[in-house]
């Protein structure tokens, strides 16, 4: 129970953003307050969303005109998501990134379609995902990191995309991407060698950087310069010193 207004302010917002606790009537509001604060509450998920995935799925919105953003979100199947939403959670973002994947599957019959989802998938992990992971003893991978082998030129499908060129003749070829978000929110998408691709991959948030040079046979020197560039774009949390 909230003593001071500073500690029912707090309170509400806290209930505001976070759907599992989301039961107005046990802090300091009348019943027509509660009802107003819940409604107000689904209102702002649905803005936050709206705005994220209108952002995420830009290359979707460009080959599907139609493709409405408002729609998906009014649906009732994302009404079970507000639910229980946390704004800016990683599970939060990965449950509405599945609903919109899921109801863009079948939009596109090219081959390379399936591939494209999976990139505005990834980006929009980033856009949607404020919560990082807590500070630990051995480097560990942030909670909306995505590493993606795609098995196109992604750049190449983008760049014709914006450039509205065609796009039936995408030539097959395998390119990992890695998406990560900084504590300042500025978002990558980087292209990475196999070399950096391994020691990401060996990240596990119970490894020491001398067990991960040992498991990519590096030198361990190697493996710090590596993972603190992974750090420097915030796709991986090192120790603190």
């Amino acid at each position: 129970m909230a003593s001071t207004d500073r500690d029912l302010q707090d309170e509400v917002i806290r209930y505001l953003s976070d759907g599992s606790l989301r039961n107005f009537d046990i802090i300091l509001l009348d019943p027509e307050e509660a009802n107003r604060a819940r409604r107000f509450s689904r209102f702002l998920a649905r803005r936050y969303y709206r705005d994220r995935l209108s952002r995420g799925f830009r290359y979707v919105r460009m080959l599907i005109p139609k493709f409405s953003v408002e729609q998906l979100i009014d649906s009732p199947g994302f009404d079970s998501i507000l639910g229980e939403c946390v704004l800016g959670s990683f599970n939060t973002s990965s449950l509405v990134a599945e609903f919109a994947v899921s109801a863009l599957r079948t939009a596109q019959p090219q081959p390379w379609w399936s591939e494209l989802l999976e990139y505005e998938r990834a980006f929009f992990l980033q856009l949607a995902t404020s919560e990082f992971a807590p500070a630990a003893a051995f480097p560990r991978k942030q909670l909306s990191t995505v590493l993606h082998a795609f098995d196109i030129p992604i750049s190449e499908l983008l760049s014709r995309i914006r450039g509205k060129a065609e796009l039936e003749s995408i030539s097959r070829g395998q390119s990992i991407l890695l998406f990560s978000r900084t504590q300042h929110g500025t978002i990558y998408a980087a292209e990475l060698d196999s070399l950096t691709a391994n020691v990401f991959a060996s990240v596990d948030g119970i490894s020491t950087s001398r067990e991960i040079a040992a498991r990519c046979a590096l030198s361990e020197a190697e493996v710090d310069r590596i993972l603190q560039m992974l750090a420097d774009i915030g796709s991986i949390a090192l120790p603190q010193r």
